[in-house]
């Protein structure tokens, strides 16, 4: 492909584009499992390169097309990351001096500045081996001096079809809950009647001049969940109006044009229509959909709206509590530190898990190992949580012995390895599981005094060292640790330091616990944790 080609994908495809005087970087392009640079309508077909949800089939390939420079340094190599795991990418490199004519760059360091070829694109190696789950990945460019440059940020990754859930939608057809009757000119009613039929439809017919809308009630919508929308309607005569729009709880509290999707000819001759969140229209992860907004029709015409569905392609439900009563079932067996066996049994867990010091820098990782079951549903996969961090899942199952299977059919063994070298002070971790009917369940088993949560506290390096009974946090137990104490139940407001302070173990923070440190100061033979 000609050369001047490969500048207008450079300056056309500047989604990724980071520049300043010396540096930049353009992801041109990026397939599944396609290696050659590919056209639409004329122009490069960016594929996923924009893409914050990338999504492929189980065994497929990735291949990215583009450049990075950085003055004054030369190209060394570029790799990816899949949840923070550093993985190689095909030796395919050319020379972009071009791209430094363009920002006025000294060519000598347009050497092998392309990472793929046009015929032949860089493959992202390993992503063929991926199991079935959802990951988080980043591309960098790294230089001759260390340096390294994103050249595409954070991104989720879902390999295979519904990645292991199934999909779980909420389907709005009873819809003239909470119903009202919008008008886009004045606020006049007038010559719009609004039918509420016994299935559940909503029948908008319009006899006036005036431009209606149509707007619906949602019972906040996580578009962390929930990925998608498709409306089923019939239209008579012609639309008005030029989009749907959404409603949310924290950009767009009222109905905004900047969220508007879905415009008439695409709507017009056809009954049904899905637009894709973070793509079609400009809704951002986590946001909680409040209401749509329909256009109804023009004079003369009408709009039938028959349902509305929200889709949950992942599978995934809202997070909840480990519930007995929902049929959960759990057991905290091991950690290992580095690949060594740290804590093994209940006790020596629960000993352990409060406090992993990796104060020193010294621990790269952390392994947590038991079994989880829930009596109405199989576990599709095993994941963890760092603080308020995503949750993390992937291919966590080992083989489950028969005493296990014994206490429930569906309970399941999990080894979770966690990379904590780069974690820094306090990091709460905790182990969750996902079921095939969409719940996420946080291991957070707890019952009267028996004490089976799945988590463990890193302390990284910065982390401030805890000491038992060290209630005012100064280094040092002393009389004024116990005053500090008592004021504190007593509903003073003074600082404390609450880690310090749950002497027994048990979860709380209580009277018994003031009468432990009293007794200690008093020279006891006590002993805290």
């Amino acid at each position: 492909m000609k050369k001047l080609l490969s500048i207008l994908v450079v300056i056309a495809m500047m989604a990724t584009l980071c520049t300043s005087a010396f540096a930049g970087v353009s992801l041109d392009a990026m397939y599944a499992n396609v290696n050659t640079l590919q056209l639409k309508g004329g122009a490069p077909d960016p594929g996923l390169a924009s893409k914050s949800k990338v999504q492929i089939d189980s065994g497929d390939k990735l291949f990215i097309l583009g450049w990075a420079f950085l003055d004054g340094s030369y190209m060394d190599h570029v790799y990816w990351e899949v949840d923070g795991v550093q993985k190689d990418c095909t030796e395919l490199y050319r020379d972009r001096t071009d791209v430094c004519g363009v920002f006025g760059v000294d060519p000598e360091y347009g050497v092998n500045i392309g990472f793929g070829l046009d015929l032949d694109m860089m493959e992202l190696l390993g992503a063929d081996e991926l199991p079935n789950g959802a990951y988080k990945a980043r591309i960098y460019a790294v230089y001759d001096g260390g340096e390294e440059q994103e050249i595409k940020g954070e991104f989720d990754l879902l390999v295979g079809p519904q990645c292991g859930g199934e999909e779980t939608p909420v389907v709005y057809n009873d819809l003239p809950m909470d119903l009202e009757v919008e008008l886009y000119v004045d606020g006049n009613t007038d010559g719009v009647e609004i039918t509420e039929n016994n299935d559940g439809s909503v029948l908008c017919e319009t006899e006036s001049g005036n431009d209606p809308w149509i707007s619906f009630e949602l019972d906040e919508i996580d578009t962390s969940i929930y990925k998608s929308v498709t409306i089923f309607y019939e239209i008579t005569g012609t639309l008005h109006g030029n989009n749907i729009y959404f409603r949310d709880t924290e950009t767009n509290p009222g109905y905004s044009t900047t969220l508007g999707t879905w415009t008439i000819p695409m709507m017009q001759g056809v009954t049904e229509r899905t637009v894709v969140f973070d793509e079609d229209v400009a809704l951002m992860d986590g946001v909680d959909l409040t209401g749509i907004r329909i256009p109804a029709a023009v004079a003369g015409s009408s709009i039938l709206v028959k349902s509305i569905v929200f889709h949950n392609p992942l599978g995934i439900g809202a997070e909840r509590d480990f519930d007995k009563d929902k049929g959960d079932s759990l057991s905290f067996d091991q950690i290992m530190i580095d690949g060594a066996q740290a804590a093994n049994g209940n006790d020596a867990v629960i000993a352990l898990k409060k406090n992993i010091d990796g104060t020193a820098g010294n621990i790269s990782s952390i392994a947590l190992y038991g079994w989880y079951g829930n009596a109405n549903s199989t576990t599709v996969a095993f994941g963890y949580k760092i603080n308020d961090g995503d949750i993390v899942y992937g291919d966590f199952f080992i083989d489950t012995d028969a005493e296990v299977i014994k206490l429930g059919a569906n309970n399941q063994r999990f080894n979770i390895p966690i990379d904590v070298s780069a974690l820094e002070g306090r990091n709460e971790i905790w182990v969750y599981a996902r079921l095939a009917n969409g719940d996420q369940v946080k291991l957070n088993r707890y019952e009267g005094t028996k004490d089976r949560e799945i988590y463990v506290i890193f302390n990284g390096p910065g982390a401030v060292s805890v000491e038992l009974g060290d209630v005012d946090g100064d280094g040092e137990i002393t009389d004024w640790d116990a005053i500090v104490f008592e004021r504190y139940l007593a509903g003073w407001d003074v600082e404390v330091n609450l880690d310090a302070m749950d002497l027994d173990n048990d979860e709380e923070v209580s009277d018994w616990d003031a009468i432990m440190l009293a007794r200690y100061l008093a020279g006891w033979d006590v002993t805290f944790g």
